[in-house]
């Protein structure tokens, strides 16, 4: 079998045939880079005749390893099993479990989800007496988050701690870390940054397995961080052969730690690397694409480079101007509607990406009043259910009986009579003689003769000596039976579909089939017997992505996303609500031109998703924090070319929003102005005017807009605003002030 070298275009084939060295290739949007990866390994394996084994491939998502998976595997068959492939945290998760004892580390270590992290969290903060509202366990998970990956420990974030919350994130960050010892658990953080550290503290361990890669590929190398790059470097140390697949475009994760400045250390630690460019695109059309480069050509510092494609230029980019969120929402809704009616599109086919959370909001109610079935991008997730958790808990307290977060959420569930104030004394007891608290509810329950809690009254000794049987059974289950039997066994053992029934009759069924659904799954470990499944089960949970399958469970909808969540996805139509000074770019980078390079590039990851159809929509006003503020249109739609887009202005839809009105009527008849349309404008163009908030300026235009009237100006400090007059605290300004 040999590559199909005629599947390729010549800068593809030569990425692909670079025989060693490192190797940046610098991939555009839908310029086929997942096929050049694939491509290579099998090159590498057919034509440079490398052992499968001695190549590692890493990409960032679940979702993404399955699909390089597949492709390898249609190009290799079974050789590409051999292959490692997968993401940087699944590939250090089975690197620690091997190596764990060189660094003190139990090799059944559980892997802590941001529930359980949060936990941890919000137990320190208790103990520590914080308030929850000034340091909020979010606000310090995610300080502790990025202190890790800018490899800095407590001691160090309370030794340069500037500020009082920096100071009280030390603290919290040492009671985490020791916590974490104390579970025999990691997070996924120290999935990364213990390897790293396992590799400079013994380099023979390191020297083992770059030894053992001759050839490193990395996907979306501009998604990486301080602690991803070194691993990177660390594993191509013997060799040098590396390729690093991304796009400096396409780097939108700065507040995740991602440095796109790791591009241009390649290049700086990899002197002489073959740099080749993949400009073609294959997904978008002429009109969507140059409108898409309009928009990043402005960006500072960039390689010049352009894409090109040899698709049809198809339908101008569309540019629309709306009243108000809601208005702009039932355009969207409509639009869906009429395309699906007059072109017999899926509903599969239309995407609606927004750059905050919030705006979903009113594009769900208009979906629903227009009947239009959608999915959201981001909601509660399969495995942060509470069954699905519960039992999971079960799952992991039988793996791991040091596992104290585990204890805490399942000891009581179903209701066994054990208070919050019992379970915090476990907890300080645990703590204090450094035993699992498992270990001291057994002892409890045992009424040994130093009578460990003796304030625990004798039923709920009774409760937990019968817990910790069942966990006892249960381990015993766990060695001779695979997980899916042993979910069973927790399932009976628990009685836990009656308790479903007890607790929440409504619910219950739907939530006993998230329960089937879990044994689906567990079903798939059946080939591996005894700790050996239950240890790969856990493990592959763990490190599901936040996005790795937005199509999952609803057939032929609508997908609403956020714009972060978009990347790597593609549609033919895509809305893009929004666009406005304020919200794309958001408000945060206004100030910031570090940001502000940013939200143009998350402006770009959004436009180049559309495959044949893109919409760029913005609103007069926009309900924010609380009330409606008049909005500019979006710096980046002044970069589009006229010839790429149809502008379409602010004549109002046929059926106006029901929202829009309720508004303006409401604002109207606090201003006690007639509801009845002007006849003549009340300004001329020349007119000088003032604002309360944006001061002096002079009237470019004024006209009629439905019942209101909308006024242009251009202010002295704040430049060309469009105003309507009904909302608009403005008034006539005399020439001398």
């Amino acid at each position: 079998m040999t590559v199909d070298h005629d599947a390729l275009n010549p800068a593809q084939r030569r990425a692909v045939e670079v025989p060693s060295g490192a190797v940046l290739i610098l991939a555009g949007p839908g310029s086929g880079k997942t096929r050049v990866i694939a491509h290579r390994i099998a090159h590498l394996v057919e034509e440079a005749r490398v052992q499968p084994w001695r190549i590692l491939a890493v990409t960032f998502t679940n979702k993404a390893a399955r699909e390089m998976r597949e492709r390898v595997e249609d190009l290799l068959g079974e050789r590409a099993r051999e292959v490692t492939l997968g993401t940087f945290h699944a590939i250090c998760a089975r690197i620690l479990r091997r190596e764990a004892e060189h660094l003190g580390l139990s090799p059944d270590f559980v892997i802590y989800d941001t529930d359980d992290q949060m936990a941890i969290v919000k137990a320190a903060t208790a103990e520590m007496h914080l308030d929850p509202k000034r340091f909020t366990p979010r606000s310090l998970l995610s300080a502790i988050s990025s202190a890790k990956n800018e490899r800095r420990d407590a001691a160090t974030v309370g030794s340069e701690a500037g500020t009082y919350f920096e100071e009280i994130v030390g603290r919290v960050f040492a009671r985490y870390e020791e916590a974490l010892t104390r579970n025999g658990a990691v997070d996924f953080d120290d999935l990364l940054g213990k390897v790293l550290e396992l590799f400079e503290q013994v380099p023979e361990v390191r020297d083992r397995y770059a030894n053992r890669y001759l050839h490193v590929l990395i996907d979306e190398f501009q998604d990486t961080n301080l602690v991803q790059y070194a691993l990177a470097q660390a594993f191509a140390s013997a060799h040098r052969n590396i390729t690093a697949v991304g796009d400096p475009d396409q780097s939108i994760y700065s507040w995740r730690a991602a440095d796109v400045r790791n591009l241009q250390y390649f290049e700086r630690d990899f002197p002489g690397a073959d740099v080749v460019l993949l400009e073609q695109n294959y997904r978008s059309t002429g009109h969507i694409l140059r409108a898409a480069h309009s928009v990043i050509a402005k960006a500072s510092g960039r390689p010049q480079r352009q894409l090109w494609t040899e698709n049809a230029d198809g339908e101008q980019v569309v540019v629309r101007e709306l009243y108000d969120g809601d208005e702009e929402a039932l355009f969207i809704a409509s639009e869906i509607r009429r395309l699906i009616r007059e072109e017999s599109r899926p509903h599969a086919d239309f995407a609606v990406m927004y750059r905050t959370n919030a705006q979903s909001r009113a594009i769900e109610e208009a979906c629903i009043e227009q009947g239009i079935r959608y999915r959201v991008v981001g909601g509660t997730r399969f495995y942060d259910r509470k069954e699905v958790r519960d039992l999971l808990g079960y799952l992991r307290l039988v793996h791991n009986h040091t596992d104290g977060v585990a204890f805490q959420r399942v000891v009581n569930v179903p209701a066994r009579g054990i208070g919050a104030k019992t379970l915090g004394d476990i907890a300080s007891a645990a703590e204090e003689l450094a035993i699992p608290p498992l270990a001291v509810a057994a002892r409890v329950a045992s009424g040994d003769r130093d009578q460990l809690l003796p304030q625990v009254r004798s039923d709920i000794r009774i409760a937990l000596g019968a817990f910790v049987s069942m966990i006892d059974r249960l381990r015993l289950v766990r060695d001779e039976r695979n997980v899916s039997e042993l979910l069973g066994a927790i399932l009976d053992e628990t009685q836990y579909r009656s308790y479903l029934q007890h607790s929440d009759p409504s619910d219950a069924e739907a939530r006993w089939e998230n329960v089937q659904e879990l044994r689906a799954v567990a079903t798939q470990y059946e080939d591996l017997q005894g700790e050996h499944s239950l240890a790969s089960f856990l493990e592959e949970v763990a490190l599901v992505a936040d996005v790795d399958d937005p199509s999952a469970g609803v057939p032929d909808a609508v997908t609403l996303t956020s714009l972060h969540s978009a990347k790597g996805l593609e549609y033919p139509v895509v809305f893009m609500p929004g666009m406005e000074e304020g919200v794309l770019p958001h408000m945060r980078a206004l100030d910031d031109p570090a940001q502000m390079e940013e939200e143009r590039r998350v402006c770009y990851v959004g436009m180049t998703r559309a495959r044949e159809r893109l919409y760029l929509l913005h609103a007069l006003r926009r309900f924010y924090q609380g009330t409606y503020r008049n909005h500019v249109g979006s710096r980046f739609l002044i970069d589009l070319p006229d010839i790429n887009r149809l502008t379409i202005g602010g004549s109002r839809l046929t059926a106006p929003s029901p929202y829009a009105a309720r508004e303006r009527r409401a604002a109207l008849a606090a201003r006690d102005v007639p509801m009845t349309a002007p006849d003549e404008p009340r300004y001329a163009p020349g007119d000088r005017v003032r604002h309360a908030a944006f001061g002096r300026g002079i009237v470019v235009s004024c006209g009629i807009r439905g019942d209101d009237q909308e006024v242009v100006v251009a202010f002295e400090g704040a430049g060309v605003k469009k105003l309507l007059l009904s909302l608009a605290p403005l008034g006539p300004d005399s020439p001398l002030g």
